[in-house]
């Protein structure tokens, strides 16, 4: 495996553990959010290693490897009660956004999705979901630009600010104490090769009245460096690319949930996560 890191860096920590790719050569993937028993993703697992880059954080960025992990300290301490902590937490998210990438606007989705590991007692509660145990990419070249122009609703700089460059940013933080049992791991995307990109579907919504969203899954490529920050808090911010809008650059970061080997003690693993765009100067 190529090192990722440039530059005299300590020996990172490694574990080996599953990750769920798509079978090649499979072009008509769906997965159903409500009915998951209908969904079509033949898997290939693969057991890949892992890197834990907490000891290199500082080297990592959105621009070049697609993800960091940002100090970004929340005051909500009840994200159940969701309207209450949304008048908190998005302000919070968005001045974070601001200051790690230098966007001059964000705008950050609506609503977050809530995960148990399914290890929880609570796995299965209303209101919230399980981990994808499976290496994907929430937006495509077509779904990026749609889902960034849907944020924006009816802002009346909406035009002018999709001809500027943009990101779709996925942020995603624990909110359960360290270790996780399941943490997310991030492809580097200078592992990720745009033929491992496969387009895909997700149905989002009840049963009969489904909104259809392009995505990606990935097929295997003994190339790609995975990557996680072991021991996260609930004041860290786990941030990776979903979509940027400039052609020259490495677009998507491919992510998953694994089972960390090294923490099978661990507390369930619960988590919320979100998605954003940022808005840079044309």
């Amino acid at each position: 495996m190529t090192d990722a890191y440039s530059g005299p860096t300590p020996k990172l920590r490694t574990v080996q553990a599953q990750i769920n790719y798509l079978e090649k050569g499979v072009e008509d993937s769906v997965w159903y959010a409500a009915d998951s028993w209908r969904s079509h993703m033949p898997l290939d697992p693969r057991i890949m290693e892992i890197q834990d880059v907490r000891p290199v954080r500082g080297v990592l960025s959105l621009d070049r490897e697609g993800v960091l992990l940002a100090d970004a300290p929340t005051a909500v301490r009840d994200f159940h009660d969701r309207e209450a902590a949304a008048r908190v937490y998005l302000p919070e998210l968005e001045e974070a956004v601001k200051a790690a990438t230098g966007a001059h606007r964000v705008v950050v989705g609506r609503g977050w999705v809530h995960r148990h590991s399914d290890r929880s007692d609570r796995f299965g509660e209303a209101g919230t979901t399980y981990p994808g145990r499976y290496a994907h990419v929430d937006y495509s070249d077509l779904s990026g630009p749609e889902v960034a122009r849907q944020m924006l609703g009816d802002d009346p700089e909406a035009e002018a600010l999709m001809r500027g460059r943009f990101q779709i940013i996925n942020l995603w933080r624990a909110i359960s104490e360290p270790p996780q049992d399941c943490p997310l791991c991030v492809a580097d995307v200078t592992s990720v090769e745009a033929e491992d990109l496969v387009v895909s579907h997700v149905m989002l919504g009840p049963p009969g009245r489904e909104m259809r969203l392009q995505t990606n899954m990935v097929t295997h490529n003994p190339a790609h460096r995975w990557v996680y920050f072991s021991g996260m808090t609930r004041d860290e911010l786990l941030m990776f690319r979903g979509y940027d809008s400039d052609p020259a650059r490495f677009r998507r970061a491919p992510h998953t949930a694994f089972d960390d080997p090294s923490a099978v003690d661990a507390p369930p693993r619960e988590s919320i996560d979100i998605r954003c765009v940022a808005f840079f100067d044309p």
